[in-house]
């Protein structure tokens, strides 16, 4: 089987390349940066650049037509936000090959955060009271009580612009539209959760939780431990049942000290979570062609970006001896015995994002998906 998997530049590129690699496939990788992550690893057979699909999402799905006829591809496999543009293109690139996503609709109703809010009301773990802000005056009756709310744009990653229980001046310097909303969540404290998950028809496949125990930021998690709360992984039947999806998909939750989950929002691409089964490569595998009577769970050893660990987050925590113990009992995830090449393209990758942070005028983080990111915006004069 040849297996085109997108989205280069990401770690959950790179795992899916080495376990498709480990189950015998043939494997090329794509992304519209000139030198992403996965193009430097031995589990890769090719790597192809693609055009930023933001830019012209129509010639994108062209290139990646054309990509799948000339290399016979049999799967295609996205882990980033080009996931969008995938399944906007999908009665194109469908009879092509087995394309894994469901189908743009659907994906539009889980990357809004209001919308997705809505969907999980009746929900076991549904998330917290949401409103839908898509005015001025909306943002403004919400001010004198800011402190009982979390404030985020509705398309948004990475925690970006994120407004939690802020002061009633920076509510109102909001300023909403009905092309860039805003969601207003109600604020409950207590432990994060995050999840990956494999889906196939609405079947769970595979399956695991995890803790981001340090961050980039407010944002990306860098350390994941992981757990098996119940209610997390019976939220994601209840989506499998409701809607029928099929891909890989995320979610951040929420435990309160009395015990009960929310669900905060949706990913619906691969998430972190992936890393967790790097040693179960071929049930990975089989459980994207094959029904399963229980889904596939991961490992209980927890994993990093050993990289990520040692220049963010150990200058804080250098005298820190819960910090090494932790650093010493996890996995690096971009470092596999004899596939060195990644841990040198992370430095040259990071290179490649900074240029176009400078050049662009983005922050780092920022850079590093502009390309690739769908925030609503029209495609080719479609409504969102």
């Amino acid at each position: 089987m040849h297996v085109l998997i997108l989205g280069a530049r990401a770690p959950a590129c790179l795992e899916w390349a080495r376990a498709c690699a480990a189950g015998g496939c043939q494997v090329t990788v794509a992304d519209s940066l000139a030198w992403p992550l996965a193009r430097a690893s031995q589990a890769v057979q090719a790597f192809v650049r693609l055009p930023e699909p933001r830019d012209n999402p129509q010639a994108w799905i062209e290139a990646l037509a054309n990509l799948i006829r000339t290399r016979h591809i049999d799967l295609l496999l996205p882990t980033c936000e080009e996931v969008f543009y995938m399944a906007y293109g999908l009665p194109q690139l469908a009879p092509l090959c087995r394309v894994l996503t469901s189908d743009f609709t659907l994906l539009h109703q889980l990357h809004h955060k209001g919308r997705f809010a809505e969907l999980t009301q009746d929900w076991p773990s549904g998330a917290p009271e949401t409103l839908l802000l898509e005015d001025r005056s909306q943002a403004d009756e919400l001010a004198e009580h800011s402190k009982a709310w979390v404030f985020k744009p509705a398309y948004s990653r990475f925690a970006a612009q994120t407004l939690i229980r802020p002061s009633a001046a920076q509510v109102r310097a909001l300023h909403p539209t009905p092309t860039r909303p805003w969601v207003a969540q109600r604020f409950v404290t207590g432990r994060e959760y995050c999840s990956f998950s494999l889906l196939v028809d609405g079947e769970l496949r595979a399956h695991t939780c995890y803790q981001p125990r340090y961050r980039v930021g407010r944002g990306s998690g860098i350390y994941f431990s992981p757990t098996r709360p119940a209610a997390v992984q019976a939220f994601t039947e209840t989506f499998g049942r409701v809607t029928g999806y099929t891909g890989q998909v995320g979610f951040d939750f929420i435990e309160q000290p009395d015990g009960r989950f929310h669900v905060l929002e949706c990913n619906p691409r691969a998430t972190s979570g992936i890393h967790l089964f790097d040693d179960q490569p071929q049930q990975l595998l089989n459980a994207l062609s094959s029904p399963c009577s229980e889904p596939l769970q991961a490992s209980p050893v927890p994993r990093m970006v050993a990289l990520a660990m040692l220049l963010v987050a150990a200058p804080r925590q250098l005298f820190s001896r819960g910090f090494w113990h932790d650093y010493r009992l996890a996995r690096d995830v971009i470092v596999r015995d004899g596939d060195l090449g990644p841990l040198w393209a992370q430095l040259i990758g990071v290179g490649e994002i900074a240029g176009r942070a400078l050049t662009r005028r983005r922050g780092l983080l920022a850079a590093s998906t502009a390309d690739i990111e769908w925030d609503g915006q029209p495609m080719d004069g479609s409504a969102p």
